[in-house]
């Protein structure tokens, strides 16, 4: 083997190398906070201050039955599940039917739609709470859940309808062809071929939205305010306090609220990977 094959094989092995100590030290810096959360949350208070990053000498579950009580943790579960679960059907309702028809007219129309939309994909939705807000107030909306409801439809119909028509334009129009001829309509080709293959699609809206929104701390403090219910992140915000000294609740606190969307997560994951790489290639 001559010494220029040599170096080659080498100089791969170590950019191999390097790429993965990249990678585990990454990995590493982003899983420190969940360590340091899971692992606090099963100490009493002077473990967690004594030892923030030792491991519980015993753990308990008293941080838990304590947070699960003082927060009311249900009721907020209930509020949250309610907005994320709706907002989220109707970003994947209205921005996968919206996505097809841009995708398959190619008019000037759906073309100036389409580049409309993705303007708010460069706008964050932080900008426009104080616009927002004044719409809402205008309609009557502010504090209830029906006007964080069209806030969440505003703010991610961009970056849904971009996932979407990725997605859709990897689907040969072929398919929509022999529907036609054998005398289906547009809504029943939608909803009955195009719409099912886009479960991977679909399972990474889910994911993305569900997780911005359930995660989502400033909105609902906004528009919901104090009488219309409050989200599990501002729920368990009033319930701790700005200030707290009792760490080993506001951890336990920090868990219950992560539980639901990692929990979604894990359930799709395997569509939620392959939802990111599908409408990569056009088919």
């Amino acid at each position: 083997m001559s010494t220029l094959v040599k170096k080659r094989l080498t100089g791969k092995k170590i950019g191999r190398g390097t790429r993965n100590l990249l990678t585990v030290l990454f990995a590493v810096i982003y899983l420190i906070p969940l360590y340091v959360a899971v692992v606090n949350s099963f100490k009493t208070y002077w473990e967690v201050i004594k030892s923030p990053l030792a491991l519980p000498s015993s753990p308990t579950l008293e941080n838990f039955t304590e947070a699960f009580h003082a927060s009311n943790i249900l009721s907020l579960y209930g509020t949250s599940i309610l907005i994320t679960f709706t907002s989220v059907a109707l970003l994947v309702l209205i921005s996968s039917t919206a996505a097809y028809i841009i995708i398959r007219r190619k008019n000037r129309f759906c073309k100036f739609l389409y580049g409309y939309a993705l303007i708010g994909i460069m706008v964050p939705p932080v900008v426009t709470l104080v616009p927002s807000i004044k719409t809402l107030s205008m309609l009557g909306l502010m504090y209830t859940p029906w006007g964080l409801l069209m806030f969440y439809g505003g703010a991610y119909f961009s970056t849904t309808i971009f996932l979407y028509t990725g997605f859709i334009n990897s689907i040969p129009v072929t398919l929509d062809e022999s529907a036609y001829i054998d005398g289906a309509g547009t809504i029943r080709i939608f909803f009955r071929i195009i719409f099912p293959l886009l479960k991977p699609c679909t399972a990474t809206a889910v994911i993305l939205m569900g997780m911005w929104i359930w995660n989502d701390f400033l909105n609902p403090m906004y528009i919901l305010g104090s009488t219309a219910g409050k989200t599990i992140t501002t729920g368990i915000y009033n319930s701790i306090g700005a200030y707290t000294s009792k760490w080993n609740l506001v951890f336990a606190n920090v868990i219950l609220a992560s539980v639901p969307i990692v929990a979604l997560y894990l359930c799709m994951q395997k569509q939620f990977m392959t939802g990111l790489t599908a409408g990569a290639v056009k088919g």
